[in-house]
């Protein structure tokens, strides 16, 4: 059974792949990957290094596989917010909606009910239809087992008060802070232009031209 982490898992893994599929200079996805393990090995080579003879960092490991591909900032956040919505992960709005609506209910509560049909001089009845009532509301009903009225006002003011305190509570979304985590701070391509093309100089010795005017014609498709 498909559970919802592995549902952020699909996001996550699709989301960076079309942001890849965009980014400039063009690289295929899985060859990245094997970039990536190959730095990861070099890392570990590096942290085997004694100590007190170890270069900086920076210095031996250089910049990261994704440091090599740019992406406008814009475009990056319009693709991460349509996966965001797509997957529904940001369904902060639709619980406090729910919990305004438990409010008003609580003050003005309404149920269904049906409605017979009149019952007409040849023993038959016309066709029934659908109707409401109204029942006693919160403060009713509590007014009907306490009698003291600032005891009453507490228990409302109480009630009410643990609906915030949960709409506070579920404001951290696990889903959407692991999604943004990965996606924002994970190996995406870099929103840094002219980092990308000194690195490429650097480091790869190959001179870059990133052609901005290609985020503009697609812009209409995101």
């Amino acid at each position: 059974m498909m559970t919802r982490r592995d549902v952020l898992a699909d996001a996550i893994n699709k989301c960076i792949r079309e942001l890849y599929s965009l980014a400039q200079p063009s690289v295929n996805y899985d060859d990245l990957i094997e970039e990536n393990k190959a730095y990861l090995k070099r890392e570990k080579e590096y942290c085997s290094l004694p100590e007190d003879s170890r270069p900086s960092y920076h210095e031996y490991m250089g910049p990261k596989p994704y440091e090599f591909y740019y992406l406008p900032r814009e475009v990056f956040k319009e693709i991460a917010d349509s996966y965001v919505d797509a997957y529904k992960f940001d369904d902060k709005q639709e619980f406090l909606d729910t919990i305004k609506l438990l409010k008003e209910y609580c003050k003005n509560p309404i149920v269904d009910k049906y409605i017979e049909g009149e019952l007409q001089e040849d023993g038959t009845r016309c066709p029934g239809h659908r109707g409401y009532e109204y029942p006693d509301n919160l403060e009713k009903e509590i007014n009907k087992v306490v009698d003291d009225e600032d005891i009453s006002k507490y228990l409302q003011n109480k009630f009410f008060e643990f609906l915030d305190m949960a709409g506070n509570f579920y404001n951290f979304n696990r889903y959407l802070n692991g999604f943004n985590m990965h996606v924002y701070l994970g190996g995406t391509p870099s929103s840094n232009k002219e980092a990308v093309i000194e690195n490429w100089k650097k480091y790869r010795n190959k001179d870059i031209e990133i052609d901005e005017s290609k985020y503009n014609e697609e812009e209409e498709e995101y």
